[in-house]
């Protein structure tokens, strides 16, 4: 204990000196009582130091400090006294972004396997001084790839680290890291992995329509439609949110497979991307509008299908704004008027959409069929509602 005052004694009157000296030298004093201090007395020292100087000046102690730490670790495996430096060391060296400390941060982490909190901070560390430098990275994206891989083998990640990572690469901000952070955002191990690679995603450099277009033409069904998602959650542009979305209608239309579970997942992806092409008002993907409410009109039709989803797709046909779009739907107005007259059922929620569909659309093709509501056994919601459609035509 006396030689611990006495040594900060000495450290005190050195400190005083502070002002007199020019930072090289007030650093050089640090890092030569650093080496003369015991173990105990280390972390306190990088303590005060902290407050002695500008950050800049300090930083190369905090990389001192790591290279005893490295040199020592074999020697004093689980002492918490160098654990606690080195995560004290790591921190203030990610803070100050001291460049030639990286390597050696990331040489801690790589001892220190399995302490979650000292790796993590690690990792953030090693990203704040690797700014701009490739292999940085390429070490964070590999393990991160590397902790990916052990989840879906049925193992627990470092759920710690792993969301460091997912910061980290969005801090870097390369572009190359597109593909590893979508992995984690499909992969997901918890709710707070998938938000945070959402977020990671959408600070890397480059263009994110295009690459989510990308994911949506070529990728299995299960990340068509995380690509779809992630587009429509993230800061996208409503052009590209069109884009993507059409892009993803199109790719679902266009997919063969007979996997159960692939099947659902195109069949989400047909109706979120519909949904989204009508929110918009995408004109542009009219033609597989039409496709997709022909597929769901035909199972509605063979007694099966959703009846909401249905009258989704006929809503979106409505913001269409194309002659096609208006044959298609009033095709249909035809066969029910057809299947009512004969003394079929009808149900009023779909029949209602197909009417103010037609009104939105305004297109003359539909005049007989609307008109022709009025002679047939139909509620005076229905009659009501063909003739304010009647009335939108453009003649």
């Amino acid at each position: 204990m006396k030689s611990k005052v006495a040594f900060f004694a000495m450290l005190v009157a050195a400190l005083g000196l502070v002002h007199a000296q020019d930072a090289a030298s007030v650093l050089l004093t640090y890092q030569r009582n650093f080496v003369r201090s015991s173990l105990s007395t280390k972390l306190e020292l990088l303590k005060e130091a902290g407050g002695a100087g500008k950050p800049d000046d300090i930083a190369p102690l905090y990389d001192t400090a790591l290279r005893f730490v490295l040199d020592n670790a074999g020697l004093l495996v689980g002492d918490a006294q160098l654990r606690d430096l080195a995560l004290f060391a790591v921190q203030k060296a990610g803070e100050s972004g001291y460049a030639k400390a990286s390597d050696d941060i990331w040489s801690v982490f790589a001892v220190y396997a399995g302490d979650g909190e000292l790796r993590a901070a690690a990792i953030d560390a090693y990203a704040r001084t690797g700014i701009g430098d490739p292999k940085t990275v390429s070490d964070i994206g590999g393990f991160l790839a590397s902790q990916l891989s052990i989840y879906r083998s049925g193992m627990q990640p470092e759920y710690p680290s792993v969301e460091a990572a997912v910061k980290a690469l969005g801090l870097l901000g390369d572009p190359s890291s597109y593909t590893v952070l979508f992995a984690a955002y499909v992969a997901a191990p918890n709710p707070v992995i998938k938000t945070k690679a959402a977020e990671a995603i959408s600070r890397l450099k480059g263009d994110l329509g295009a690459w989510l277009r990308g994911i949506v033409t070529k990728n299995p069904p299960l990340e068509k439609v995380a690509a779809l998602d992630l587009g429509l959650g993230s800061g996208l542009s409503d052009d590209d949110r069109g884009a993507l979305a059409e892009a993803a209608l199109k790719a679902a239309l266009d997919w063969t497979g007979d996997s159960p579970v692939e099947q659902a997942a195109i069949y989400k992806l047909r109706v979120s991307a519909d949904q989204v092409v009508g929110d918009l008002k995408w004109q542009r993907a009219a033609p597989e509008a039409i496709k997709h409410f022909r597929l769901l009109w035909s199972d509605w039709q063979g007694g099966k299908g959703s009846k909401d989803d249905l009258v989704a797709a006929i809503r979106t046909l409505g913001e269409m704004g194309s002659a096609d779009a208006a044959q298609a739907i009033s095709l249909n107005l035809q066969l029910i008027n057809a299947q009512t007259e004969q003394g079929k059922p009808w149900d009023e929620d779909i029949l209602l959409a197909v009417i103010q569909a037609l009104g939105k659309l305004g297109d003359k093709v539909a005049f007989d069929y609307l008109l022709y509501i009025g002679y047939l056994q139909y509620p005076e919601v229905i009659k009501s509602a063909a003739k304010d459609a009647l009335q939108q035509l453009k003649w």
